[in-house]
């Protein structure tokens, strides 16, 4: 990649080190990079992923956040059918989407966000800590089974444990999975889990990010 997906990553991935930071790589991202290359793909999936991080810390107007998270995604893959960053960041935006509007109001899309989802993963599984397994793991444990759609948790365990094995220190891998375990009955695996997310240390870059994801592992303990 080039030097300035290089700056658009570093911003995002020190996201937590200034607030402006996201809004930076936003402005940077539409203002110079779109401006002078229209056509170019990752940018908008850039842009899609800064929709998720503000989504993960904002209070209010999730739906507005996800919505414009999609339509960057969208926008992305019509540029290029094959850029990762595009489809995977469509794919987690259209779920996430979907969890704010409720499962009865998003059957929709379910078979948009599958898709992105599988094609994410033909294009790289390994993206973003093993991105696209963690992501089709967790939507095949929350969405209905048949006949209403293709839930099912023990095929969403599957992909998780594939997650893991590409990103055994990334946080959200075990949280997937230790709720996907109590689900299915499994306590003493989720209990490692989640023993695990609480013993380990901060990341230096992404500290607040990952005191969020202790706190969730408290409150899933407590379905223990």
């Amino acid at each position: 990649m080039d030097q300035n997906f290089e700056k658009a990553r570093i911003l995002i991935n020190e996201r937590e080190f200034d607030d402006g930071n996201l809004d930076k790589v936003h402005d940077f991202l539409l203002t110079e990079i779109l401006k002078e290359q229209p056509d170019c793909s990752w940018a908008y999936g850039l842009l899609s992923e800064v929709e998720y991080w503000r989504g993960e810390i904002a209070t209010k107007d999730k739906l507005a956040i996800y919505e414009k998270g999609v339509e960057f995604g969208k926008k992305g893959v019509e540029k290029d059918p094959n850029n990762i960053e595009s489809n995977f960041w469509l794919g987690v935006n259209y779920g996430l989407l979907g969890h704010e509007k409720g499962i009865i109001s998003s059957l929709f899309l379910i078979t948009p966000i599958e898709n992105s989802l599988k094609k994410s993963m033909e294009i790289d599984e390994k993206y973003f800590y093993g991105g696209p397994h963690r992501a089709i793991g967790w939507f095949y444990h929350m969405v209905p089974p048949w006949p209403i759609a293709n839930g099912d948790s023990k095929k969403g365990l599957k992909h998780l444990e594939k997650a893991l094995e590409i990103g055994p220190s990334f946080y959200l891998n075990h949280i997937y999975i230790s709720e996907v375990l109590i689900a299915l009955r499994e306590k003493k695996r989720a209990r490692e889990h989640l023993d695990w997310i609480l013993n380990s240390p901060l990341s230096p870059k992404h500290k607040k990010e990952d005191e969020r994801y202790k706190e969730q592992a408290k409150q899933i303990m407590k379905k223990l």
